[in-house]
């Protein structure tokens, strides 16, 4: 009788343990397949979102509003309110135009820093006590030197005086390199709800003497007193006649993307989408592009012959404007009118003018009175006109007129220096004649006298200093 053989006996222990490893290695590697594409998934989502939040949010503004307030918390707090406090700070790729600081930039460091001090000194946590707030009511600003890409600078901000109203404050941008106040700025901080009396009050627990208002301040006061009243009795008028104004423009834009045969889109998509991040969290891209859209918009309209003629440019306040208040920020304004003044001076051909005679335009101080916030979403007009001129300089009103309701919600005043040439030479070169300058209004003769007063007051400072030395 044969013995059977069982033929599954002699089957190899390791063929079998080969068919588990085999089976498992391939479980294996297509999880990790799958995690890999789940992950590079979540990445182009994450790349996706970020972009679209600079995009169309300041995202860079909120990131230096948290830092500026845990930074104030945790420095040692300023008990003399009208101590000098110092920041510092970089000129970066994100702050430039074409290789400086652009002119709203200033606006918005100054603005951080004042929000430095009023916290080290405890105005802030005073106002809110006594169930206050605080808004810039004006800011006036001279350019002496650009701050260039890179360039380190010292902010010095201090509490000059005050008066029943509101705080009245000095910045200064004073270089690194060399010392050199590169610009200056006064603001005026109204207060409301309280005064500075109380709150200088409720900090000290005593009566707080008032410092004497230097000359230079003294001017500036005079011209927003005056600005102030010209546009009350012309508001008044403009009443009377009971004029309406209603202006919509609408655009549609259709854009259709498709990816190219042979290339996986998934990774041309995280390509594209880490560049464009990369772009806009390191360049301010938006100025760039509405700079040349201006340049390009208005080379192809009717040009303007008439160069006191006010022109009008309209915008909208984006979710890319607003601060932290749901307004559109105090730096914006500045920004709207150097595109306003761009297509200004395109249309009425002062930009080919200047080119021929060898000159160049740069914008030597600028000044804006606060009425009433633009908030999210509202439409407003920006009409500027020139206003007068002297022997160095064009004179430059703009306003932002709301759609809403025709309210002037800030005005601006812009000198802009003309370097190599004079405005009269420009005028000749457009008009091919003399043209007579208007009257200088009263309101920005007392501007003039503040510039010419700030001018002396710092070039004596610096003389005293280099005595010193």
């Amino acid at each position: 009788m044969e013995e059977e053989v069982d033929f599954c006996a002699f089957v190899p222990i390791y063929g079998a343990g080969s068919v588990c490893d085999l089976t498992t290695s391939l479980c294996v590697g297509q999880t990790a397949e799958l995690l890999s594409a789940a992950m590079g998934d979540l990445l182009l989502w994450v790349l996706a979102f970020l972009l679209v939040l600079f995009c169309f949010l300041d995202v860079w503004y909120y990131l230096r509003l948290v830092a500026v307030l845990l930074r104030a918390w945790f420095l040692s707090p300023v008990f003399d309110i009208t101590a000098e406090q110092s920041v510092g700070g970089h000129v970066l790729l994100h702050d430039i135009d074409m290789c400086h600081m652009n002119n709203a930039r200033y606006l918005r460091e100054c603005d951080f820093a004042r929000i430095s001090l009023y916290s080290r000194n405890g105005v802030l946590k005073a106002v809110r006590a006594l169930g206050g707030t605080m808004v810039v009511g004006a800011t006036t600003v001279r350019y002496r030197r650009p701050l260039c890409v890179g360039e380190k600078f010292q902010l010095r901000t201090r509490i000059v005086t005050w008066d029943e109203k509101a705080f009245y404050l000095e910045q200064r941008f004073v270089s690194s390199k060399d010392g050199m106040v590169a610009a200056v700025m006064f603001c005026k901080q109204n207060v409301l709800r309280s005064s500075p009396d109380k709150i200088l009050q409720h900090l000290c627990k005593r009566k707080v003497e008032v410092p004497d208002f230097p000359e230079e301040l003294q001017h500036w006061i005079s011209f927003i007193t005056a600005s102030s009243q010209a546009l009350k009795a012309e508001s008044r008028l403009e009443k009377k006649i009971h004029v309406t104004r209603r202006l919509s423009n609408r655009e549609q834009t259709r854009k259709c993307y498709r990816s190219a045969a042979g290339v996986s889109l998934a990774d041309m998509m995280l390509w594209v989408l880490s560049g464009l991040l990369v772009l806009f969290s390191t360049v301010d891209v938006w100025y760039f592009v509405r700079g040349a859209w201006a340049v390009l918009k208005y080379l192809f309209q009717d040009p303007v012959r008439d160069v006191l003629a006010e022109q009008v440019v309209h915008g909208r306040v984006l979710p890319h404007d607003i601060d932290y208040m749901g307004h559109m920020n105090n730096a914006r304004y500045l920004r709207e009118c150097d595109f306003a003044r761009l297509s200004y001076y395109t249309r009425t051909g002062m930009f080919k003018a200047s080119h021929m005679l060898g000159a160049r335009m740069v914008v030597g101080a600028s000044t804006i009175r606060y009425r009433r916030s633009l908030g999210l979403g509202e439409a407003f007009e920006l009409r500027s006109r020139i206003v007068a001129w002297d022997e160095k300089s064009f004179f430059v009103e703009q306003r932002f007129v709301s759609k809403t309701d025709g309210f002037i919600s800030a005005v601006i005043l812009c000198r802009q220096n003309v370097l190599h040439s004079t405005p009269d030479q420009i005028l000749q070169q457009m008009c091919k004649r003399k043209v007579d300058c208007p009257d200088v209004p009263e309101d920005l003769q007392h501007w003039i006298n503040f510039i010419s007063a700030n001018s002396q007051a710092l070039r004596a400072e610096c003389g005293l200093d280099e005595k010193t030395k």
